[in-house]
């Protein structure tokens, strides 16, 4: 085909109608594609993660796709082999579930793709067995800071360790419900009088965490329990809801939660909750540090790289100051919005505290 002779004024017009159809990525070098198998999306640290994990990968000049397994290890497992079907440069896995995603470095290695583990393991040894790092927080560490503030806090309400607690976990056998009751245990193993009587499998969500709550307190009356524990906030909100419609007023404020999000600091404040622990969604910045390192290294040296996180409570004034001080720096993040899309690309409603946007939030 013969291209028409265009003039200097056109061709540069034709150029940037290119340039802004299509985007600065046309022209410049893709360091090439991250695929990115994650969990679900049927919470806020999930989408916030992903859009992280996005921003992360695409700021170092890499393109970027991902797969919502909706908490299915079964749909992990196949949307996995479609991304390696696409001949990714990296593989990043936010498992669903320890066991059932073994497979996956055996499927990495086969396809020769670098495999890179995020928030939850799965069977193996980082740095070894086929996949070359985890990035994560230490949830053995979150376990521990929990048990501690439970002892303290039943001993001031009993007068000495004791209480019978319950415990609304997470994902039954996904690695952080694993890794958080070794902590637990870690700690309450020294105190016997201290018992966790009861659990309900929780799934992370607040529905689920009120129907769990609900139905454990229909087995336990007024002054059988001290205490419920819960693997995440979103679980004690619903938790909460079930406690007050049921009139149990005795176990407000001895509630523990996990990932210190707005509305978990906020029932803290109120005198609901005792305690999070946070658990911080934004691994992208971090993946890529790690996978940068590997690729010029060829090793990650120590190959488990853990995510700061941070604890809250009421108990003094200043741990009260830093937990509103802690709100305001959500806020700002656009952490708490509503959203109608979280699967898209990009936000379909965004209602943010302040007026500013996930991507103006995140480039701050």
């Amino acid at each position: 085909m013969i291209l028409p002779k265009l003039s200097c004024g056109q061709a540069g017009l034709l150029a940037a109608t290119l340039f802004f159809a299509h985007g600065y990525s046309a022209f410049a070098a893709s360091k090439g594609l991250v695929a990115y198998s994650q969990a679900s999306t049927e919470n806020e640290w999930r989408v916030l993660n992903t859009k992280e994990m996005e921003k992360a990968f695409k700021d170092a000049g890499y393109d970027f796709t991902w797969t919502n397994a909706n908490a299915d290890p079964s749909k992990q497992l196949s949307d996995i082999q479609d991304l390696l079907a696409r001949k990714p440069v990296l593989l990043v896995l936010a498992p669903v579930e320890y066991e059932p995603l073994a497979p996956v470095p055996k499927m990495a290695q086969t396809a020769n793709v670098p495999l890179l583990v995020v928030d939850r393991a799965i069977p193996g040894t980082p740095g070894k067995d086929g996949w070359i790092a985890m990035v994560t927080i230490d949830y053995v560490d979150t376990g521990e800071r929990i048990a501690k503030d439970i002892v303290a806090t039943l001993t001031k309400k009993n007068g000495k360790p004791a209480g019978k607690l319950l415990h609304v976990t997470g994902t039954t056998g996904a690695s952080p419900v694993l890794d958080e009751q070794k902590g637990i245990d870690n700690v309450l193993k020294q105190y016997p009088d201290i018992k966790i009587v009861a659990s309900c499998d929780g799934r992370y969500q607040r529905e689920v965490g009120r129907m769990c709550t609900e139905d454990l307190l229909q087995s336990f009356q007024k002054g059988q329990i001290d205490g419920i524990i819960y693997d995440n906030d979103d679980e004690m909100m619903g938790g909460l809801s079930a406690i007050e419609s049921q009139g149990r007023d005795e176990l407000i404020g001895y509630l523990w939660g996990k990932d210190g999000t707005v509305d978990g600091l906020t029932a803290i404040l109120n005198g609901r909750m005792s305690l999070t622990v946070q658990t911080p969604p934004f691994f992208g910045t971090t993946a890529v540090k790690t996978w940068e390192a590997y690729k010029r290294d060829g090793k990650i040296d120590p190959p488990l790289v853990f995510v700061d996180k941070e604890s809250f409570d009421a108990h003094t004034p200043e741990h009260r100051a830093r937990v509103i001080q802690r709100i305001e720096e959500l806020k700002r993040l656009g952490v708490g919005c509503c959203y109608l899309n979280p699967e898209g690309s990009d936000w379909v409603q965004w209602l943010p505290y302040t007026g500013s946007g996930f991507r103006t939030a995140l480039a701050q």
